[in-house]
């Protein structure tokens, strides 16, 4: 008797899974979920708060690149309700993988509500374009959405951390790896000259991960997926979409700055950028335990 009600009991909680799709704790992911959470955080705000979030779809603030704790226009979290702050959380889960969500939300916990801020460009509703923006020190995160024009952007997203401390070590453990598998005429070419500011444009430097030989080819591809992995399925997909317009992974261009022979915290400082015309993904280590990084896309 009692292992037919232990069978009946797991074959109830495998249905239920079935139905639902996914365990009742995991929180929900995806574009569809991503979108959910922002229509009705925009719907639960005020129409003072609406005054200081809502912009159009196509205000230049929304491809700003800010990494300092600063005043920002937006619609700061002081005026936000616990329950208000919970869907900005829905949206930031939603939008990215299990790995790349406890990053974010541990980042943001390093900045107090009077410097954090959530804009939204265009009235979010389903089948029309808009974008929702969370901005704040190492942290902006946007999800955009076009209706039924073609998607030919991605971000700003900005990443990093102060202290960082080992949320991003996988990504610098491959970069190392990187720097040591490459050849000396390799190094000659991929470890360019100046400073590599955070968040500029490739350009030339550097050499196309096409024409690396097989070990540091492997581990710069590794190093891409690396930074793609912090982002859900769909968002992703943006972003790879936007790669193979440019000629796919192996026409991007890698590139370093600095001394990459050793970690941040050992005294390494460094600056790394994968990309294109279209592409930027970067590091840039602004000191011991800080670090910045830039993700986004657009098409001319």
């Amino acid at each position: 008797m009692k292992r037919l009600l232990l069978f009946g009991f797991c074959g109830a909680l495998l249905a239920a899974v079935a139905v639902l799709g996914r365990p009742a704790d995991k929180p929900a992911q995806g574009d569809d979920a991503a979108r959910a959470a922002a229509i009705k955080l925009f719907q639960s705000l005020t129409d003072e708060q609406k005054k200081l979030a809502l912009k159009d779809l196509d205000d230049k603030d929304r491809y700003a690149e800010v990494f300092p704790p600063v005043e920002r226009k937006g619609l700061p979290f002081t005026t936000l309700t616990a329950d208000q702050k919970a869907l900005i959380d829905d949206v930031v889960r939603a939008m990215t993988s299990e790995y790349g969500a406890s990053r974010c939300l541990e980042v943001a916990k390093q900045t107090g509500d009077d410097r954090r801020y959530l804009n939204f460009y265009g009235v979010p509703e389903e089948g029309k374009p808009f974008a929702w923006r969370l901005a704040e020190h190492h942290l902006t995160l946007i999800y955009a959405e076009f209706g039924k024009d073609k998607v030919n952007e991605f971000g700003p997203v900005l990443l990093g951390g102060n202290p960082v401390n080992k949320l991003w070590e996988d990504e610098e453990k491959i970069l190392l790896d990187l720097r040591a598998s490459l050849s000396d005429e390799e190094a000659k070419a991929v470890v360019a000259k100046g400073g590599g500011a955070a968040g500029a444009a490739i350009g030339s430097a550097g050499m196309k991960i096409g024409d690396l030989s097989e070990k540091p080819k492997a581990l710069a591809k590794k190093l891409l997926e690396q930074r793609l992995m912090v982002f859900s399925d769909q968002r992703r997909k943006v972003l790879e979409d936007l790669i193979a317009s440019d000629g796919g992974v192996e026409a991007q261009r890698v590139a370093i700055w600095g001394d990459a022979t050793k970690g941040h915290m050992d005294g390494g400082n460094y600056t790394w950028k994968i990309g294109g015309a279209v592409v930027l993904i970067d590091w840039q280590t602004a000191g011991k335990n800080h670090i910045h990084m830039t993700v986004r896309g657009k098409k001319a």
